[in-house]
Order: structure tokens, then C-alpha cells, then sequence
């Protein structure tokens, strides 16, 4: 199984980058990992928020495939501890092809990628 996360946004804190950076490195040892990150969008002050969502969201659909188990994290979604969180990835691990994390821009997602989406988690 593949997973990828996708990010909404360019982290330019360098302590940011370092973490995730050493993250990426070490959860690549342990299965295959890939990070997507989504440029932020341009021009922003002219646009509405949901103008803003729709337009994120057309950019990650666009990393999508017919196959992928999405799961947005997201305010709303379900809460597990470490130990669910393990199960849930190992049984995920066995049934799923291509697993997409994807954490969105300030505003959150559009519909569309909310109906695209497989689950929701925090």
C-alpha cells in the first residue's frame, strides 16, 4: 500500500520543515510514503472562502485516482488514540491500495472533496 499526504500550502517555518522532513524520512522505512504538497492559491483577497475551498478542492482531486481511500483530516472528523489509530492503519494496511491523508487550506474543503472523501479523522 501506498500512502501519500497531501498538504494544502508550503510550511515556511524552518522547525516545521525539520520535523516533518524527519518524518517523512523515517515512516519511509516502514512502508512507502510520499508528500504532495499543493501550492497555496494567488490572489486570494479578491475571492470568497467558498471560491477559495472550490479552487483548493480542484487541486486535490486532481491527485486522486479512481482507486484511492481518502481520508481528510479535518476538525469534524473521528478522534482515535495511538493504539486505534495503529489498528486502523494496520487494517487499512491490508485492504487498501493507494491511502491519501490530505490536510486542507485555512478554510477547510470544498463539497466536493468532503463527497470524494472515505473518512474524516482528527
Amino acid at each position: 500500500m501506498k500512502t501519500i499526504l497531501i498538504l494544502v500550502g508550503k510550511t515556511t517555518d524552518k522547525h516545521f520543515q525539520a520535523g516533518i522532513t524527519d518524518y517523512v524520512e523515517r515512516i519511509g522505512h516502514y512502508m512507502p510514503f510520499e508528500l504532495v504538497t499543493i501550492p497555496e492559491l494567488k490572489n486570494t483577497k479578491s475571492l470568497t472562502e467558498e471560491q477559495q475551498k472550490t479552487a483548493e478542492g480542484e487541486l486535490i482531486l486532481k491527485q486522486l485516482q479512481a482507486s484511492t481511500t481518502v481520508v481528510l483530516l479535518d476538525e469534524h472528523g473521528k478522534e482515535l488514540r495511538s493504539i486505534e489509530f495503529a489498528r486502523w492503519l494496520e487494517h487499512k494496511r491490508n485492504t487498501a491500495r493507494r491511502l491519501v491523508f490530505i490536510i486542507g487550506g485555512p478554510y477547510g474543503f470544498s463539497p466536493a472533496v468532503y463527497a470524494r472523501a472515505n473518512e474524516q479523522l482528527r
